[in-house]
């Protein structure tokens, strides 16, 4: 997890919040290009604002956005491999944050579930929580 520096001086600290406001400015327009083509003045639909959204749309116009960036970031490094950095050749794939948990909880999951799907062990019917109703 990202976490604010400790920052040395308030100098350091606008700095720091000047390139936060940066980045939040072009997130928030590449946001609003992404709501504006499937939900606005670009879509075949009626405009619509951005508090007239539910969070599910919300989501998915996030998700775009990000996977577009990711996109993006990856085919501009190959057009102009001057921008590249030895972290790039660490190559990732983008996933959304659901896909990640939904796979960890899959993985963590299926010892468990592995267990309970062979047949029950010999067992003492009578004494067996999984025989009880039989």
């Amino acid at each position: 997890m990202t976490s604010l520096p400790k920052f040395k001086t308030a100098i350091d600290q606008e700095t720091y919040v000047n390139i936060f406001e940066d980045k939040l400015q072009a997130y928030w327009a590449l946001m609003t290009r992404v709501k504006n083509r499937f939900y606005g003045n670009d879509s075949l639909t009626k405009e619509y604002k951005w508090e007239e959204l539910d969070s599910k749309v919300l989501e998915i116009i996030r998700d775009i956005t990000t996977d577009l960036m990711y996109k993006t970031e990856v085919d501009f490094k190959e057009a102009l491999p001057e921008y590249k950095t030895a972290d790039d050749e660490l190559f990732i794939p983008y996933r959304s944050f659901k896909e990640n948990v939904l796979e960890a909880l899959n993985e963590a999951l299926t010892p468990y579930e592995l267990q309970y799907k062979n047949e029950c062990p010999p067992c003492d019917d009578l004494a067996c929580a999984d025989h009880l109703g039989d």
